[in-house]
């Protein structure tokens, strides 16, 4: 083989095993821009009301919500789908937003609201169940700006 296309395969798959690496610790960068897109949404909310459909800047099918301390495997099983993205809710208070698209998580958020600047409660998510909103639904949820944090709640 050519000393020279011998050199190109090889850097190739040097710069096709770095990407792979990146992508296992930190995800898809498609859902990091999209987690992106939803901040910069949410936070720049001046309306009163508003749906999530108006909202999020990014095609998805469905949202859930976890509760706290919920692990990555039970995620998975309800959505449904895998993805480095996911994280478990270590404290009580934190959100934890997982959007899907065609079956494939779209945007995955966990912090506390405070950090990430927007909360996101979805009507009927009990303490220990999942709350699932589906794309189309029409749910409306009542803006408020409160200590920095804009909360979207399910009217």
């Amino acid at each position: 083989m050519n000393p020279r296309k011998q050199r190109f395969y090889i850097v190739a798959a040097g710069v096709l095993a770095v990407i792979a690496l990146l992508w296992s610790f930190i995800g898809s960068p498609v859902v990091l821009w999209h987690n992106h897109q939803l901040k910069s949404a949410l936070t720049g909310l001046t309306d009163t009301a508003i749906t999530l459909e108006q909202a999020v800047p990014f095609s998805w099918d469905e949202v859930y919500s976890f509760p706290p301390y919920t692990s990555v495997e039970e995620m998975q099983e309800v959505i449904g789908a895998e993805s480095y993205n996911l994280t478990e809710s270590a404290g009580e208070g934190m959100l934890n937003l997982v959007f899907l698209d065609e079956g494939a998580v779209t945007a995955a958020v966990c912090g506390y609201p405070a950090e990430l600047g927007y909360d996101v409660v979805l009507a009927g998510a009990a303490d220990s169940t999942p709350g699932k909103l589906t794309y189309g639904e029409d749910v409306s949820f009542a803006v408020e700006r409160a200590d920095g944090v804009v909360r979207l709640t399910a009217a």
